[in-house]
């Protein structure tokens, strides 16, 4: 489990990501640069601990390669895939697997070109990267329509049915999905090292970012998601489909399992529990199409 800086502008770390859900060592913006310069997205030259237009666009550009939102961001996504791809480096190459480029793991990478014919920059760029077999490029060609839409209700049901992590558990409002975001929480620590908000959107934003969908423009406020389905032209307040974040004026926001003509079950966070009296569970719901308080539905966007 590790911590990493997020990366902000002008040099500024602006908060903490967490990669996975207990507290963990500070991984400093020194080290992504490494991890980053490693991979040959910028030069060993340019690890010098603060974050500029340099690393915010070798940031974009490892996101776009890895097909994740191009922010310029190191969230929990993108330290995930940093942390992988180092991983897959290090195996190859022999050295400790810690998910950390550094002095050992540049040394080994030079011996590996070395004895593969290849240039010996100590950097794992593209060309090392095929003799290695790791691929550096995903495919990123969006999903057939329907199938974004499968993979959300799939996670969220999934999801629904995991004892683990289907509840708050660790106090008030502690929850798995704003932990596993990486974000820092609005309340007192939980007694499980999760962090703890409301967090219906929370929720929604994750299994979207899980399934493939864009992201951009939800926070963890209910009513973002409105936002996303205006910027990104899928805001409707008729016809709900599967996949669909559905908005409630009193404050909600949940994922749309399916829907008749007269009805829409749905899925989300922070929800009224019945067994305790308490918003305090991941559960499927059913409501009538006209019931007043659905301000409407926006439709997810794949990456």
């Amino acid at each position: 489990m590790r911590i990493r800086g997020l990366l902000g502008v002008g040099g500024l770390v602006l908060g903490l990501v967490v990669s996975g859900v207990q507290p963990a060592e500070a991984v400093t913006t020194n080290q992504v640069q490494f991890d980053l310069a490693g991979m040959a997205y910028l030069g060993f030259g340019d690890v010098d601990g603060a974050t500029g237009p340099k690393t915010t666009a070798a940031v974009k550009a490892f996101q776009t390669d890895r097909c994740l939102d191009d922010d310029g961001v190191v969230g929990a996504m993108t330290t995930a895939e940093l942390d992988a791809q180092v991983t897959k480096v290090q195996q190859a190459v022999g050295a400790d697997p810690d998910g950390e480029f550094g002095p050992a793991t540049e040394t080994a990478v030079k011996t590996w070109q070395g004895a593969h014919s290849l240039t010996q920059t100590g950097q794992a760029d593209a060309a090392t990267m095929t003799a290695m077999g790791i691929t550096r490029v995903k495919d990123c060609t969006p999903p057939p329509p329907g199938v974004l839409a499968a993979a959300i209700v799939q996670i969220a049901q999934q999801e629904t049915a995991n004892p683990a992590r289907n509840h708050e558990i660790g106090g008030y409002n502690c929850n798995y999905y704003t932990t596993a975001l990486g974000l820092s929480g609005t309340g007192a620590h939980c007694s499980n090292g999760w962090k703890t908000q409301a967090w219906c959107a929370d929720f929604g934003k994750w299994v979207w970012n899980l399934a493939g969908a864009k992201t951009t423009y939800v926070t963890s406020y209910y009513s973002s998601f409105k936002t996303y389905g205006q910027n990104y032209g899928t805001w409707h307040t008729g016809s709900p489909q599967p996949g669909d974040a559905i908005v409630f004026s009193y404050g909600h926001v949940g994922l749309v399992v399916s829907a008749t003509s007269s009805s829409v079950t749905y899925i989300s966070g922070n929800t009224s529990n019945p067994a305790t009296g308490n918003d305090d569970a991941l559960l499927q719901k059913t409501v009538s199409r006209s019931y007043s308080a659905i301000m409407g539905y926006a439709s997810p966007v794949a990456r």
